[in-house]
């Protein structure tokens, strides 16, 4: 594959798990509430949704398509557009789902996706070399405990700030759990890995809590707040757990930084505004299953 068909599938990957966010987020404000993500018999109406399953698939597909990419373009290009991708999915939310951004999330917005695609950008098509882990129950331990603490601490209505960043850490360990199964010696240690049940528990509950945040909030604010989490915790931790350089080298010891300070500067102006005076979400669906309005 060459570096040029290779970029074109990072787009067609961003484009296809754009768009699947968009179904999902769509029908997710339509189908029973998940109650915060632990709602079995409401997670039953959401595998029957036709648009809702299509949304899975299209993300499944993105995934594949970017997996695919890596083969042949450098991780900075396939990452860049990857992140790209949540300036497309705010352009969707606004126009598909009449979402409104006030002036100061704006500023949120536009700082999340410049700290994205900076971020991006900082990567490197090497693999930089790394040692073994060490410190990864405690650094695992730690976000576990922070991401059952934020949903309790956002009193909004919803709690969809604090489900998005639940969402985001657990699915940036699982960031680092797949990390370590890719280090395996062989496909036959990997499979016998602890790091294999760790990887996929970490992204079925990351996964739910993502489905109840973009529930309960605005498309606009929980998906960039998850974004930058995902992104920036398998970073902080391939330093911490890893000893990789936080920084990089070159252009990227003064690119990655920034990238941080924006991508964080943005999600906790998100963070801080997005759900004030927001209508409550009315846990008790209408009669015809979905929620009343």
């Amino acid at each position: 594959m060459t570096v040029f068909a290779a970029t074109g599938l990072a787009v067609l990957a961003s484009t296809a798990l754009t768009v699947g966010l968009y179904f999902m987020k769509r029908e997710a404000e339509r189908l029973p509430s998940l109650g915060g993500g632990w709602r079995p018999s409401a997670w039953w109406a959401f595998v029957r949704d036709p648009w809702w399953v299509a949304g899975v698939v299209l993300q499944i597909v993105g995934y594949a398509m970017y997996l695919a990419a890596l083969r042949g373009a450098p991780l900075s290009v396939v990452h860049t557009a990857l992140n790209a991708g949540v300036a497309f999915f705010i352009v969707l939310a606004v126009v598909g789902l009449g979402e409104r951004v006030r002036g100061l999330e704006w500023a949120g917005v536009a700082a999340v996706v410049a700290g994205l695609i900076a971020l991006g950008a900082s990567l490197s098509g090497e693999s930089a070399p790394t040692q073994p882990p060490h410190g990864t129950a405690l650094f695992s331990l730690v976000l576990v405990l922070a991401s059952v603490a934020a949903p309790p601490l956002d009193r909004a209505p919803g709690r969809a700030i604090g489900l998005s960043v639940a969402s985001g850490l657990i699915l940036g360990l699982g960031g680092i759990f797949a990390k370590e199964l890719a280090n395996e010696a062989s496909l036959s240690d990997a499979l016998l890995s602890l790091a294999l049940p760790l990887t996929l528990a970490t992204n079925m509950v990351g996964f739910a809590l993502m489905q109840g945040a973009m529930q309960t909030g605005r498309g606009v604010v929980v998906v960039p707040i998850f974004s930058v989490l995902s992104n920036l915790v398998p970073i902080i931790g391939g330093s911490l757990v890893y000893g990789e350089a936080l920084a990089g080298d070159g252009a990227a010891g003064l690119l990655r930084p920034l990238a941080i300070l924006l991508a964080l500067g943005g999600a906790g102006l998100l963070g801080g505004l997005g759900e004030i005076n927001v209508e409550p979400i009315d846990d008790h669906p209408g009669d015809d299953g979905r929620h009343a309005t």
